[in-house]
This record gives structure tokens, sequence and C-alpha cells, in this order.
């Protein structure tokens, strides 16, 4: 793991052997999205936090082309490959948990478009995900796949469909910040459509957030087009943000 500035109390080991992780900077990912869908869904409730434990796990952290990007991977293998601006693709077998994509660091209250041309095999999330600190909250907007758990709050209408905004307390719990306590803010729709431009209004979200979350909302850390897959599932994801 490379180490990183807005990670200063996080020391993370690689373990060889047990994965080969890799990360291939091209332009030959094609990003015409036109592959339809043929994934298994399952929701997420059960799955508590989407960074995973420091000790087992292959993770790296980086920017190209402006663009910022995150892989964390434990069990398994699992690589990310790039494509031209907000292009990206994973490929991962056989893992524990693996979330990663690409986006934004900071992130913003922005409008977040995006198109997953390509999705196969088993995941559990696909879509917003990001980190604020002060406080230390974990978000979550899921397009496809589900995040559930912890307490119903409220729904929200955004984008012409209705999110279901739920709340989780991790204690003790690995972090951007290392081992910590902190909220998780999830909102699930999860009916996106393949192979079409879609959007997500996250200013909609993190307004709710802030005034029914309870907590509020904290500054920016890094905001991300994500896919999370956890449970021995193995899959593929090529998408575009922008």
């Amino acid at each position: 793991m490379k180490s990183n500035t807005f990670l200063p109390e996080v020391t993370r080991k690689v373990i060889f052997g047990a994965a080969t992780f890799m990360l291939v900077a091209t332009a030959s990912i094609f990003s015409g999205c036109n592959k339809k869908s043929t994934s298994a869904p399952e929701a997420a409730g059960e799955r508590q936090s989407g960074f995973v434990k420091d000790d087992a796990t292959t993770e790296d952290q980086g920017t190209i082309n402006g663009w910022f990007w995150s892989l964390y991977r434990e069990g398994g293998s699992a690589s990310i490959t790039h494509g031209s601006g907000g292009n990206f693709a994973i490929s991962y077998s056989n893992v524990n948990d693996v979330v990663g994509g690409k986006g934004w660091n900071p992130g913003s209250a922005r409008t977040v478009g995006y198109n997953v041309g390509a999705l196969s095999g088993s995941y559990n999330f696909v879509g917003v995900y990001g980190w604020t600190t002060n406080p230390l909250i974990e978000y979550y907007v899921a397009e496809k796949g589900s995040v559930t758990g912890g307490t119903y709050i409220n729904s929200i209408s955004s984008d012409g469909h209705s999110y279901s905004f739920y709340k989780q307390q991790r204690v003790n719990a690995p972090s951007i910040i290392g081992t910590a306590t902190f909220w998780q803010y999830k909102d699930t729709w999860g009916g996106a459509p393949t192979a079409q431009n879609r959007s997500v209004n996250m200013a909609n979200h993190i307004n709710n957030w802030r005034s029914r979350g309870g907590q509020g909302f904290g500054s920016y850390n890094y905001m991300i087009f994500a896919l999370e897959a956890w449970g021995n599932k193995s899959g593929y994801i090529n998408a575009t943000t922008w």
C-alpha cells in the first residue's frame, strides 16, 4: 500500500502470494458503454463498512490524468485499469471484499454523471461512495444493488427516484483515519439500468443527511463512483463517471 497524505494514521501491508494486484494505466479500455448486465446483485445490509481491515488487504489509491482512484481488496484477486477521462474497469475473483472506483479528492455536492457499460458476475453495490471528516462519516448512494442495515430515517426524491435513507454507527472499526467510531449514511434506490447515461445530484442527498442524519455532514474527503462486492464474489465492471 502506498501511503497517502490524507491517511496519515493508517499503515498498510501488501500481502504477496495470496493474490496478484496490478494497476495498469491504459487508454485501451473501451469507453463505449453498451454491454448489458448479467449481474446478480445482492442486498448489502449485512456489510457494515466499505473500508476493509488494514492488515488483510491489498489496497492502493492515486491520481491519473487529474482523476482520483481507489481500490481495496481483501482475499482473492482484483485489478483496476483506466481508460480516458473517468473511465475505469475492475476485475475481481473470489474476493472477501473489494471496493474501488474513480472520482474526486476532495468530493463535493456535485452532480455525478455515470454510465455502467459492462457489469457481470456478482456484486453488492454500485454507486457513489465517499468519506467526510469532522465528523467522520462513510456514505453510500446505491444506484445498483442496495445498502441497508441500521436505522431507517426517511426517504428522499432525487433524479426521478425515491431513495431510502439508513444510518448506522460503527464502533472501533477501520476507517480512513485508522480504527475509529463513525456513522454511515446509506441511500438506496438500486434500480439503475446499464448502458445509459445517468446522474446523481449529490446536493440532494447531502442536504438530507445534514438535516436528518443527526451528525450533520463533515469536510469532504474522497468521493468516487464505485463498485463493492464481498462474500467470495467474482465479477467485472466497466464504467465511466464525469
